[in-house]
């Protein structure tokens, strides 16, 4: 029983090397805008939204560990970490040690690619299709770069082993690589690190 999460900025890549993962392990996909999207739907994206969707995503991790009938052997989650925000790190710590109490394997794999290819990314045919915020283009071609200047959205050299203890983590430069080799990449992690 593992939880894999995929981290890193917004349009790196996290949901489309989650869904080629799926292809390589024994894994179902919970993208960060699955939860996010149903409760924005109702009430915007405010505090609020925000706020029921990590609840949401608590509450599947911990019904996951402890019911013994899965229709899954993991979960891979995709998710968007400011560094510099204690609650983000946070969080990050609790979702792991959700696992880590349930004898299950945490690994945290962090994406980075440079801002031009996440801003061509970020209107990918894919992405818009499975993330309705995204589709105002203009809204969230100005969400990526006021949050790539206001927040540290990749982490620095041990930052992350160094404050979540127990998880295996390994950091991509995905910036000139296709998912599939993303992918391989973390399913081999995953194997090797049982």
């Amino acid at each position: 029983m593992d939880l894999i999460v995929i981290m890193g900025p917004q349009a790196v890549g996290k949901m489309t090397v989650g869904r080629e993962l799926e292809k390589k392990i024994e894994a179902k996909l919970l993208h960060n805008h699955e939860t996010i999207d149903l409760f924005a739907k109702f009430l915007g994206y405010g505090k609020e939204t925000f706020r029921l969707s990590d609840q949401t995503r608590k509450e599947l991790f911990k019904a996951f560990v402890s019911n013994k009938q899965n229709v899954t052997e993991s979960i891979i989650f995709t998710v968007v970490v400011a560094f510099d925000l204690i609650e983000d790190i946070d969080f990050l710590t609790e979702i792991s040690e959700i696992f880590l109490e349930g004898q299950g394997r945490v690994f945290l794999i962090e994406l980075e690619a440079d801002l031009e290819t996440r801003l061509q990314r970020n209107i990918g045919e894919s992405r818009l299709e499975a993330k309705p915020s995204k589709r105002n283009i203009e809204f969230s071609r100005n969400d990526l770069l006021t949050t790539h200047e206001k927040h540290r959205l990749n982490s620095l050299p041990n930052e992350v082993t160094e404050k979540i203890k127990q998880v295996n983590y390994l950091k991509i430069d995905n910036t000139h690589l296709e998912a599939e080799k993303v992918a391989s990449r973390i399913a081999e992690f995953v194997q090797n690190n049982g």
